[in-house]
């Protein structure tokens, strides 16, 4: 009896141990990928457009897929990650995003997502290319 026990114990060790060999085996990219879940950023208006939406950030093989969704956006708006919080964007961006265009725009950033989490950055999009300096709609990353 106590042997039928301790071959259990014994087929159950070596199968944890089957798993921690696996997921060590793993490289960090792929595990990381499998347990990163969506993020979502929340796009406030700002300046009077009325521009309010989403910016999606998953992590994707090669960086983070970034989708902008916002409404009553009109033409073509550039869009960048910022360094700081919305109130206090830095001037120069961190990152370029794709144009959004008629409210939309997805890019592909070189950057895992985990190097954009909890590091204080903003997604932040202008009113168009020639006014730059007015901000119509961002989003601080968690």
């Amino acid at each position: 009896m106590h042997k039928g026990v301790m071959a259990g114990a014994a087929a159950a060790c070596c199968a944890l141990t089957g798993v921690a060999v696996l997921a060590a085996n793993q490289p960090m990219g792929s595990m990381h990928m499998m347990s990163m879940k969506p993020t979502v950023v929340v796009m406030h208006a700002q300046n009077g457009s009325g521009e309010n939406g989403t910016a999606t950030l998953t992590s994707v093989s090669g960086g983070t897929k970034v989708v902008i969704s916002l409404t009553n956006a009109k033409g073509t708006q550039p869009a960048h990650i910022h360094p700081g919080p919305c109130s206090k964007l830095a001037p120069a961006p961190k990152y370029a995003l794709s144009n959004v265009v008629n409210g939309s725009s997805t890019t592909i950033v070189k950057v895992p997502l985990s190097d954009l989490l909890g590091k204080h950055y903003a997604i932040n999009v202008h009113e168009s290319t020639t006014n730059l300096a007015k901000y119509v709609s961002c989003g601080n990353i968690p």
